[in-house]
């Protein structure tokens, strides 16, 4: 009895040390399973030991979570030697209210670059969605700034607004909807008011395309005429003052010698005018006439050919002693008119003019 019992002691020492050695043997041979990390906006329903997933299907476990300042960053692992693409996403999702989530890596395999082990997923690849809480919290907030708390401007407050506002105001509502009714009851007109007034817009609407390059130059050209006006605006106000002077001194005009211009451009002016009008044809032939005769005057004026006429003033033969008295006389009407010479005197054609003017006007 002792000898089998020895045997059998031994047999499973035996098998003890084999199998330790086979499972020391594969732990030996197997691979590390590869690691990244996320960053994350927030790790909600995040836990170590949660699953990692693709389309759903488990490929990993979170191994770690560290808060990062403003972000989180999970450490995941993968199974298998499936690899990443570079451009992987990482999202937590939920399968239902609760908050236990999953991480779920978005992205399909190519044939390009893929997310090196140890890697971390760029916080702008990640997502996380919002927390019931947040939800509850944000309609709480909505609700507490349509009504806040120790303030008169609430909900009741509007409703109560809105009510003293529109009272008064339900024969002005009736109007306008039974003015709306009569519209709709016959709408053809109404189509047909629109439609005349789309098409008489439409050969504006053809001109101004038509002339679109003139209207764009003056709307690029406004920003200088602006400034030029800008400039030249003192200006436009010195001719204001200018008009209110000008107004002014006609106005004393008026005043002083009204009762003496009226009568006269309604009598002398008045009939002149008329008599002009009726006589615009001949007016017309006559000024027409003008620029020929001044063309003429100056070709026989300026060429050397020209048309010319001799003239000579009228002499006169006087004594010596007659001739000294007519020469002092002219020189005292205008000094140096008369100039003596050997035969007697000569008188300028302008001094004798003089002296036949000045004579007319003293008689």
């Amino acid at each position: 009895m002792n000898k089998v019992k020895k045997v059998a002691t031994i047999g499973l020492a035996v098998t003890a040390v084999v199998g330790a050695g086979f499972t020391a043997a594969r732990t030996a041979g197997a691979e590390p399973a590869p690691s990244y990390c996320a960053e994350m906006p927030d790790a909600v329903g995040l836990y170590v030991g949660n699953p990692v997933t693709r389309m759903g299907f488990p490929v990993g476990r979170v191994e770690s979570i560290v808060e990062k300042g403003g972000h989180v960053e999970v450490t995941f692992s993968t199974d298998g030697d499936r690899p990443l693409p570079a451009d992987v996403k990482a999202v937590t999702r939920s399968k239902s209210i609760l908050a236990d989530r999953s991480l779920e890596l978005v992205g399909n395999d190519t044939s390009g670059p893929t997310l090196e082990p140890g890697s971390c997923i760029p916080l702008q690849n990640s997502r996380t969605p919002k927390a019931i809480s947040e939800v509850v919290g944000s309609a709480a907030d909505f609700i507490e700034a349509l009504s806040p708390e120790g303030s008169a401007d609430t909900v009741e407050m509007a409703v109560a607004g809105l009510d003293q506002a529109l009272r008064g105001q339900g024969d002005n509502a009736r109007s306008m909807m039974l003015h709306a009714a009569d519209a709709m009851e016959s709408p053809d007109k109404f189509v047909a008011d629109i439609g005349t007034a789309i098409a008489n817009m439409a050969p504006l609407s053809e001109q101004a395309l038509a002339d679109w390059a003139a209207i764009k130059s003056v709307v690029e050209q406004m920003p200088d005429v602006a400034v030029a006006g800008i400039d030249l605006w003192p200006g436009t106000i010195d001719v204001c003052v200018g008009i209110g002077w000008l107004v002014a001194t006609l106005d004393d005009i008026q005043r002083k010698y009204g009762g003496d211009i009226w009568p006269f451009v309604h009598g002398q002016v008045a009939d002149a005018i008329a008599l002009a009008a009726g006589r615009t044809g001949e007016i017309q032939s006559l000024v027409a006439t003008v620029p020929s005769l001044a063309a003429v005057a100056d070709q026989q004026t300026r060429n050397a050919g020209g048309l010319t006429m001799q003239y000579t003033p009228p002499t006169i033969t006087l004594s010596d002693e007659d001739a000294d008295r007519l020469c002092a006389l002219l020189d005292t009407v205008r000094p140096g008119s008369c100039t003596p010479t050997e035969s007697g005197a000569r008188v300028s054609p302008t001094g004798l003019m003089d002296l036949v003017l000045l004579n007319g006007a003293a008689q």
